[in-house]
Protein backbone atom coordinates (compact mmCIF):
# COMPACT_ATOMS: atom_id res chain seq x y z
CA UNK A 1 0.00 0.00 0.00
CA UNK A 2 2.57 2.50 -0.10
CA UNK A 3 2.15 3.39 -3.74
CA UNK A 4 -2.31 3.51 -4.02
CA UNK A 5 -4.66 2.33 -2.45
CA UNK A 6 -7.51 4.72 -2.99
CA UNK A 7 -7.64 4.48 -6.54
CA UNK A 8 -10.50 1.41 -6.87
CA UNK A 9 -12.54 4.04 -5.28
CA UNK A 10 -12.64 6.68 -7.43
CA UNK A 11 -13.20 4.25 -10.24
CA UNK A 12 -16.36 2.76 -8.25
CA UNK A 13 -17.81 6.05 -7.64
CA UNK A 14 -17.30 7.08 -11.17
CA UNK A 15 -15.42 10.20 -10.35
CA UNK A 16 -13.75 10.74 -13.51
CA UNK A 17 -12.73 13.97 -15.58
CA UNK A 18 -15.19 13.32 -17.86
CA UNK A 19 -17.81 13.74 -15.63
CA UNK A 20 -16.56 17.17 -14.54
CA UNK A 21 -15.45 18.82 -17.19
CA UNK A 22 -16.90 19.51 -20.92
CA UNK A 23 -16.39 16.81 -22.88
CA UNK A 24 -17.78 15.25 -26.51
CA UNK A 25 -19.59 12.39 -24.92
CA UNK A 26 -23.51 12.81 -24.32
CA UNK A 27 -23.14 11.09 -20.53
CA UNK A 28 -20.30 13.36 -19.48
CA UNK A 29 -21.70 16.33 -20.72
CA UNK A 30 -25.04 15.38 -19.15
CA UNK A 31 -23.51 15.46 -15.64
CA UNK A 32 -22.44 18.94 -16.27
CA UNK A 33 -24.95 21.63 -14.91
CA UNK A 34 -26.10 23.82 -18.21
CA UNK A 35 -24.63 26.89 -16.58
CA UNK A 36 -21.89 26.70 -13.37
CA UNK A 37 -20.84 30.46 -11.15
CA UNK A 38 -17.62 31.62 -12.52
CA UNK A 39 -15.72 30.10 -10.06
CA UNK A 40 -16.77 26.86 -10.47
CA UNK A 41 -15.91 27.06 -14.07
CA UNK A 42 -12.86 28.29 -13.46
CA UNK A 43 -12.08 25.39 -11.41
CA UNK A 44 -13.43 22.90 -13.91
CA UNK A 45 -11.55 24.75 -16.69
CA UNK A 46 -8.22 24.54 -14.47
CA UNK A 47 -8.63 20.53 -14.03
CA UNK A 48 -6.77 18.63 -16.98
CA UNK A 49 -3.68 21.37 -16.16
CA UNK A 50 -3.79 20.76 -12.12
CA UNK A 51 -4.24 16.91 -13.31
CA UNK A 52 -1.14 16.64 -15.98
CA UNK A 53 0.78 18.72 -12.74
CA UNK A 54 -0.66 16.17 -10.19
CA UNK A 55 0.69 12.67 -12.12
CA UNK A 56 4.13 14.39 -12.71
CA UNK A 57 4.73 15.14 -8.74
CA UNK A 58 2.94 11.92 -7.14
CA UNK A 59 5.10 10.02 -9.99
CA UNK A 60 8.31 11.17 -8.82
CA UNK A 61 7.17 10.76 -5.17
CA UNK A 62 5.99 7.52 -5.77
CA UNK A 63 2.29 8.05 -4.55
CA UNK A 64 0.62 7.29 -7.80
CA UNK A 65 0.54 4.63 -10.87
CA UNK A 66 1.74 5.94 -13.64
CA UNK A 67 0.82 4.05 -17.13
CA UNK A 68 4.33 2.59 -19.09
CA UNK A 69 5.45 1.98 -22.27
CA UNK A 70 4.11 -1.70 -24.20
CA UNK A 71 7.76 -2.75 -23.88
CA UNK A 72 7.78 -3.42 -20.07
CA UNK A 73 4.83 -5.31 -20.38
CA UNK A 74 6.46 -8.76 -20.45
CA UNK A 75 7.82 -8.21 -17.20
CA UNK A 76 4.62 -9.47 -15.83
CA UNK A 77 2.41 -11.55 -17.76
CA UNK A 78 -1.06 -11.71 -17.55
CA UNK A 79 -2.39 -14.33 -18.75
CA UNK A 80 -0.53 -16.99 -17.09
CA UNK A 81 -1.88 -15.55 -12.92
CA UNK A 82 -5.30 -15.63 -11.18
CA UNK A 83 -7.00 -12.47 -10.96
CA UNK A 84 -10.84 -11.25 -10.06
CA UNK A 85 -11.58 -8.07 -11.18
CA UNK A 86 -14.61 -7.92 -8.24
CA UNK A 87 -14.92 -5.42 -6.04
CA UNK A 88 -13.29 -6.23 -2.43
CA UNK A 89 -15.69 -6.44 0.19
CA UNK A 90 -13.76 -3.57 2.19
CA UNK A 91 -13.99 -0.80 -0.25
CA UNK A 92 -17.63 -1.92 -1.09
CA UNK A 93 -18.32 -0.97 3.29
CA UNK A 94 -17.08 2.53 2.73
CA UNK A 95 -18.40 3.57 -0.45
CA UNK A 96 -20.96 6.19 0.49
CA UNK A 97 -24.35 7.20 -1.47
CA UNK A 98 -23.24 9.61 -4.30
CA UNK A 99 -27.06 10.00 -5.69
CA UNK A 100 -27.58 13.24 -4.28
CA UNK A 101 -24.42 14.94 -4.29
CA UNK A 102 -24.80 18.36 -6.09
CA UNK A 103 -22.28 19.01 -8.89
CA UNK A 104 -19.88 20.85 -6.14
CA UNK A 105 -20.07 18.00 -3.85
CA UNK A 106 -18.47 15.87 -6.72
CA UNK A 107 -15.82 18.14 -7.97
CA UNK A 108 -14.57 18.38 -4.33
CA UNK A 109 -14.28 14.82 -4.02
CA UNK A 110 -12.93 14.72 -7.10
CA UNK A 111 -9.97 16.87 -5.98
CA UNK A 112 -9.35 15.33 -2.64
CA UNK A 113 -9.23 11.77 -4.14
CA UNK A 114 -7.29 12.59 -7.22
CA UNK A 115 -4.65 14.84 -5.57
CA UNK A 116 -4.57 12.54 -2.56
CA UNK A 117 -4.96 15.36 -0.24
CA UNK A 118 -5.18 14.39 2.96
CA UNK A 119 -2.38 11.63 2.58
CA UNK A 120 0.36 14.19 0.33
CA UNK A 121 -0.55 16.70 3.85
CA UNK A 122 0.49 13.98 6.21
CA UNK A 123 3.34 12.57 3.94
CA UNK A 124 5.25 15.89 3.70
CA UNK A 125 4.31 18.47 5.17
CA UNK A 126 4.60 19.86 8.54
CA UNK A 127 2.26 18.00 11.84
CA UNK A 128 1.58 18.62 14.94
CA UNK A 129 0.19 16.68 17.63
CA UNK A 130 -1.12 15.22 19.88
CA UNK A 131 -2.08 12.24 17.51
CA UNK A 132 -5.20 10.42 17.26
CA UNK A 133 -6.23 6.98 14.71
CA UNK A 134 -9.30 6.74 13.63
CA UNK A 135 -11.76 9.57 13.26
CA UNK A 136 -12.67 9.29 16.63
CA UNK A 137 -9.63 8.25 17.95
CA UNK A 138 -10.55 4.61 18.36
CA UNK A 139 -7.35 2.79 17.04
CA UNK A 140 -4.96 5.13 18.93
CA UNK A 141 -3.85 2.61 21.43
CA UNK A 142 -3.07 0.00 19.09
CA UNK A 143 -1.57 1.75 16.06
CA UNK A 144 1.09 3.51 18.94
CA UNK A 145 1.35 -0.30 20.33
CA UNK A 146 2.62 -1.37 17.52
CA UNK A 147 4.63 1.26 16.17
CA UNK A 148 6.84 1.05 19.45
CA UNK A 149 6.77 -2.96 19.11
CA UNK A 150 8.22 -2.45 15.51
CA UNK A 151 10.88 -0.35 16.22
CA UNK A 152 11.45 -3.10 18.93
CA UNK A 153 11.29 -5.89 16.76
CA UNK A 154 13.41 -4.94 13.46
CA UNK A 155 16.99 -3.94 13.66
CA UNK A 156 17.25 -1.15 11.84
CA UNK A 157 17.94 2.75 12.73
CA UNK A 158 14.24 3.91 13.29
CA UNK A 159 14.61 6.99 15.54
CA UNK A 160 13.66 9.56 12.70
CA UNK A 161 10.33 7.29 11.47
CA UNK A 162 7.46 9.89 12.42
CA UNK A 163 3.90 8.31 12.47
CA UNK A 164 1.26 10.29 11.78
CA UNK A 165 -2.18 10.50 10.91
CA UNK A 166 -4.24 11.29 7.79
CA UNK A 167 -7.48 12.89 8.66
CA UNK A 168 -10.26 13.59 6.35
CA UNK A 169 -11.18 17.02 8.34
CA UNK A 170 -8.09 18.60 8.02
CA UNK A 171 -9.38 19.43 4.58
CA UNK A 172 -11.89 21.22 6.37
CA UNK A 173 -9.38 23.81 6.93
CA UNK A 174 -8.74 25.89 3.68
CA UNK A 175 -5.28 26.68 4.73
CA UNK A 176 -4.18 23.54 4.88
CA UNK A 177 -5.83 22.44 1.50
CA UNK A 178 -4.22 25.44 -0.10
CA UNK A 179 -0.27 24.32 0.95
CA UNK A 180 -0.89 21.20 -0.20
CA UNK A 181 -1.62 22.76 -3.62
CA UNK A 182 0.80 25.52 -3.72
CA UNK A 183 3.62 23.59 -1.35
CA UNK A 184 3.56 20.12 -2.39
CA UNK A 185 2.45 20.31 -6.54
CA UNK A 186 3.08 23.90 -7.10
CA UNK A 187 -0.25 25.05 -8.72
CA UNK A 188 -0.86 28.33 -9.51
CA UNK A 189 -1.84 30.12 -6.67
CA UNK A 190 -4.93 32.26 -7.85
CA UNK A 191 -6.58 28.68 -8.89
CA UNK A 192 -5.48 26.55 -5.53
CA UNK A 193 -6.66 29.22 -3.30
CA UNK A 194 -10.23 28.84 -5.54
CA UNK A 195 -10.02 25.02 -5.09
CA UNK A 196 -8.98 24.97 -2.04
CA UNK A 197 -12.13 26.84 -0.33
CA UNK A 198 -14.21 24.69 -2.59
CA UNK A 199 -12.77 21.63 -1.06
CA UNK A 200 -13.29 23.27 2.43
CA UNK A 201 -16.94 24.58 2.17
CA UNK A 202 -17.82 21.24 0.32
CA UNK A 203 -16.41 18.76 2.23
CA UNK A 204 -18.78 20.49 5.76
CA UNK A 205 -21.46 19.11 5.42
CA UNK A 206 -23.24 15.96 6.04
CA UNK A 207 -23.46 14.31 3.02
CA UNK A 208 -19.64 14.57 2.73
CA UNK A 209 -19.37 13.30 6.58
CA UNK A 210 -17.60 16.77 7.56
CA UNK A 211 -14.64 15.28 6.01
CA UNK A 212 -14.54 12.10 7.77
CA UNK A 213 -15.71 9.97 5.28
CA UNK A 214 -13.58 6.42 4.79
CA UNK A 215 -13.49 7.27 0.93
CA UNK A 216 -11.08 10.77 1.55
CA UNK A 217 -8.10 8.72 3.70
CA UNK A 218 -8.08 4.62 2.33
CA UNK A 219 -4.71 4.84 2.52
CA UNK A 220 -1.56 4.44 4.22
CA UNK A 221 1.93 5.53 3.01
CA UNK A 222 5.28 5.27 4.08
CA UNK A 223 7.61 8.06 2.56
CA UNK A 224 11.26 7.61 2.86
CA UNK A 225 12.43 10.75 3.61
CA UNK A 226 14.84 13.15 1.64
CA UNK A 227 12.98 14.19 -0.83
CA UNK A 228 13.13 18.32 -1.43
CA UNK A 229 10.09 20.54 0.18
CA UNK A 230 9.45 23.51 -1.45
CA UNK A 231 10.04 26.03 2.09
CA UNK A 232 10.72 23.57 4.11
CA UNK A 233 13.81 21.77 3.38
CA UNK A 234 13.95 18.26 3.46
CA UNK A 235 10.60 15.66 4.36
CA UNK A 236 10.86 13.41 7.10
CA UNK A 237 10.94 9.51 7.20
CA UNK A 238 7.51 9.29 7.96
CA UNK A 239 4.19 6.85 7.64
CA UNK A 240 0.93 8.05 7.32
CA UNK A 241 -2.01 6.40 8.73
CA UNK A 242 -5.38 7.22 6.83
CA UNK A 243 -8.37 7.08 9.16
CA UNK A 244 -10.73 5.40 6.24
CA UNK A 245 -8.45 2.87 5.73
CA UNK A 246 -8.97 1.73 9.70
CA UNK A 247 -12.33 2.72 9.65
CA UNK A 248 -13.00 0.42 6.13
CA UNK A 249 -11.64 -2.81 7.92
CA UNK A 250 -13.22 -2.51 10.76
CA UNK A 251 -16.92 -2.48 9.15
CA UNK A 252 -16.00 -5.70 7.45
CA UNK A 253 -14.77 -7.14 10.85
CA UNK A 254 -10.57 -6.93 11.18
CA UNK A 255 -10.56 -3.78 13.59
CA UNK A 256 -8.54 -6.01 15.66
CA UNK A 257 -5.93 -7.00 13.23
CA UNK A 258 -6.22 -4.50 10.59
CA UNK A 259 -4.17 -1.92 12.32
CA UNK A 260 -1.38 -3.82 13.15
CA UNK A 261 -0.97 -5.45 9.69
CA UNK A 262 -1.33 -2.41 7.58
CA UNK A 263 1.24 -0.36 9.93
CA UNK A 264 3.90 -3.45 9.59
CA UNK A 265 3.35 -3.56 5.87
CA UNK A 266 4.21 0.04 5.72
CA UNK A 267 7.27 0.05 8.29
CA UNK A 268 8.47 -2.80 6.19
CA UNK A 269 8.96 -0.45 3.28
CA UNK A 270 11.09 1.61 6.14
CA UNK A 271 13.00 -1.62 6.47
CA UNK A 272 13.53 -1.32 2.88
CA UNK A 273 14.57 1.99 2.76
CA UNK A 274 16.77 1.52 5.57
CA UNK A 275 18.95 -1.83 4.23
CA UNK A 276 18.65 -0.64 0.40
CA UNK A 277 16.17 -3.22 -0.87
CA UNK A 278 14.66 -1.97 -3.46
CA UNK A 279 14.94 -2.76 -7.36
CA UNK A 280 14.94 0.16 -9.24
CA UNK A 281 16.73 -1.83 -12.08
CA UNK A 282 13.59 -3.56 -12.74
CA UNK A 283 10.79 -2.60 -14.96
CA UNK A 284 8.75 -0.83 -13.26
CA UNK A 285 5.72 -3.56 -12.49
CA UNK A 286 8.22 -5.81 -11.29
CA UNK A 287 10.06 -3.89 -9.14
CA UNK A 288 6.79 -2.86 -7.28
CA UNK A 289 5.71 -6.19 -6.82
CA UNK A 290 9.21 -6.87 -5.55
CA UNK A 291 8.89 -3.89 -2.66
CA UNK A 292 5.12 -4.70 -2.18
CA UNK A 293 5.37 -9.02 -1.69
CA UNK A 294 8.92 -8.20 0.21
CA UNK A 295 6.72 -5.71 2.36
CA UNK A 296 3.62 -8.63 2.91
CA UNK A 297 6.29 -10.89 4.24
CA UNK A 298 7.68 -8.56 6.60
CA UNK A 299 4.42 -7.96 7.70
CA UNK A 300 3.59 -11.71 8.13
CA UNK A 301 6.71 -12.28 9.84
CA UNK A 302 6.14 -9.89 12.23
CA UNK A 303 2.60 -10.04 12.70
CA UNK A 304 2.63 -14.04 13.98
CA UNK A 305 6.40 -13.90 15.52
CA UNK A 306 6.51 -14.77 19.29
CA UNK A 307 8.15 -11.77 19.84
CA UNK A 308 6.20 -9.47 17.48
CA UNK A 309 2.34 -9.27 17.27
CA UNK A 310 2.15 -13.13 18.55
CA UNK A 311 -1.45 -13.27 16.33
CA UNK A 312 -2.62 -16.77 15.43
CA UNK A 313 -2.10 -17.91 11.45
CA UNK A 314 -5.81 -17.91 10.99
CA UNK A 315 -6.85 -14.27 12.41
CA UNK A 316 -3.87 -12.78 10.04
CA UNK A 317 -5.02 -15.37 6.98
CA UNK A 318 -8.59 -13.75 7.41
CA UNK A 319 -7.24 -10.22 7.08
CA UNK A 320 -5.07 -11.43 4.11
CA UNK A 321 -7.97 -12.49 2.18
CA UNK A 322 -9.23 -9.55 1.88
CA UNK A 323 -6.33 -7.08 2.18
CA UNK A 324 -4.78 -8.96 -0.71
CA UNK A 325 -7.64 -8.40 -3.16
CA UNK A 326 -6.29 -4.67 -3.07
CA UNK A 327 -3.14 -6.33 -4.24
CA UNK A 328 -4.01 -5.80 -7.81
CA UNK A 329 -3.97 -7.43 -11.47
CA UNK A 330 -2.56 -4.29 -12.50
CA UNK A 331 -0.36 -5.72 -14.58
CA UNK A 332 1.06 -3.29 -16.25
CA UNK A 333 0.83 -0.42 -13.69
CA UNK A 334 4.07 0.77 -11.99
CA UNK A 335 2.36 0.30 -8.61
CA UNK A 336 1.77 -3.26 -8.93
CA UNK A 337 1.40 -5.33 -5.75
CA UNK A 338 1.17 -9.12 -6.96
CA UNK A 339 -1.91 -10.87 -7.41
CA UNK A 340 -4.47 -12.02 -4.79
CA UNK A 341 -2.67 -15.12 -4.50
CA UNK A 342 1.45 -14.27 -4.67
CA UNK A 343 0.59 -12.04 -1.96
CA UNK A 344 -0.97 -14.54 0.27
CA UNK A 345 1.65 -17.13 -0.56
CA UNK A 346 4.06 -14.32 0.92
CA UNK A 347 2.16 -13.97 3.89
CA UNK A 348 2.47 -17.73 4.27
CA UNK A 349 5.49 -18.12 3.57
CA UNK A 350 6.70 -15.64 6.65
CA UNK A 351 4.63 -17.23 8.88
CA UNK A 352 6.01 -20.61 8.56
CA UNK A 353 9.44 -18.61 9.46
CA UNK A 354 8.54 -17.19 12.31
CA UNK A 355 6.30 -20.48 13.13
CA UNK A 356 9.79 -22.62 12.90
CA UNK A 357 12.21 -20.41 14.42
CA UNK A 358 15.41 -21.57 16.36
CA UNK A 359 15.82 -21.32 19.17
CA UNK A 360 12.00 -20.37 19.74
CA UNK A 361 11.59 -16.82 19.77
CA UNK A 362 14.45 -15.88 18.16
CA UNK A 363 14.51 -12.48 15.94
CA UNK A 364 16.15 -13.07 12.58
CA UNK A 365 18.16 -9.63 11.37
CA UNK A 366 16.03 -7.90 8.51
CA UNK A 367 18.84 -8.77 6.06
CA UNK A 368 19.14 -12.37 6.97
CA UNK A 369 15.12 -12.48 6.65
CA UNK A 370 15.75 -10.56 3.42
CA UNK A 371 18.37 -13.56 1.82
CA UNK A 372 15.80 -16.03 2.68
CA UNK A 373 12.77 -14.17 1.25
CA UNK A 374 14.99 -13.24 -2.19
CA UNK A 375 15.95 -17.23 -2.55
CA UNK A 376 11.99 -17.71 -2.23
CA UNK A 377 11.08 -15.27 -4.73
CA UNK A 378 11.00 -17.01 -7.94
CA UNK A 379 8.45 -19.55 -6.21
CA UNK A 380 6.36 -16.57 -4.62
CA UNK A 381 5.57 -15.41 -8.01
CA UNK A 382 5.10 -18.81 -10.03
CA UNK A 383 2.64 -18.37 -12.39
CA UNK A 384 -0.62 -19.72 -10.83
CA UNK A 385 -3.63 -19.92 -13.38
CA UNK A 386 -5.63 -22.79 -13.82
CA UNK A 387 -6.76 -21.72 -17.54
Amino acid sequence: MRKRLIWPVVAALGLTFGLVAPSPSASAADAVPQKLSPQIQQIVDNLPALRERAEAVKAKLGVEDNPIQDAVLDAIDPTQYECSDATPPVVAAIMPDVTNWTFEQRLAVLHVLLFNMALMDAAYLPQTGPFTYGARGEFSNQVNRTIRDLKRFWDIPSGDVELVPAHGRAMLDPEVNYRVFTVLYGFDPAASRISADLVAHELNSPALGYGDLPIFTFNAYAAPGGEDVPGLGKSPRRIAFGDGVLEGFARVGLGDVAPQAILAHEFGHQVQYSDGLMRPDLPGPEASRWAELMADAFSAYFLTHARGAAMQWKRVQAFGQMFYQLGDCGFAADGHHGTPNQRMRSALWAYSVADSARPQGHILPALDFFGLFAAQYPQLVAPDATS
